[in-house]
């Protein structure tokens, strides 16, 4: 599936109300404190969500225009979160977003780098 018309899909499908958990999380993130992953992983939102609105207001736009205007920017942020060790819970969280493009799809276990950290924070075998 082309980028565009998953982004379209994500952009359109209707989105749950947020457990009462995600409030003590995001409260738990502010009190850790910022770190160089959390940051990246705003940044990469921030231009994930333009990129929705983007495809939402130019539905005749392509892969090519939206790999110039957005994807690079959101490859190069990952490819920096990815290459930083998590220093927090919310560090693994936000890759594993990154990493799943919102919970859509699953990195290769074996190679992917999310999952290599799992192991090694864990002490889980390949």
């Amino acid at each position: 599936m082309k980028r565009c018309e998953f982004l379209k899909n994500g952009a359109l499908a209707s989105t749950a109300a947020l457990p009462a958990s995600a409030a003590l999380a995001a409260a738990d993130v502010s009190q850790q404190g910022d770190t160089l992953i959390l940051r990246l992983f705003r940044a990469h939102e921030a231009v994930k969500d333009e990129a929705t609105q983007y495809i939402i207001d130019h539905p005749e736009g392509d892969d090519e225009e939206l790999e110039q205007l957005f994807y690079q920017q959101t490859d190069a942020i990952e490819a920096a979160m990815m290459a930083l060790p998590c220093t927090c819970a919310a560090d693994f969280a936000a890759k594993t977003i990154v990493a799943t493009l919102r919970g859509e799809l699953f990195d290769d276990w074996e190679t992917a780098a999310l999952w290599r950290e799992a192991r090694s924070l864990t002490g889980a075998a390949l």
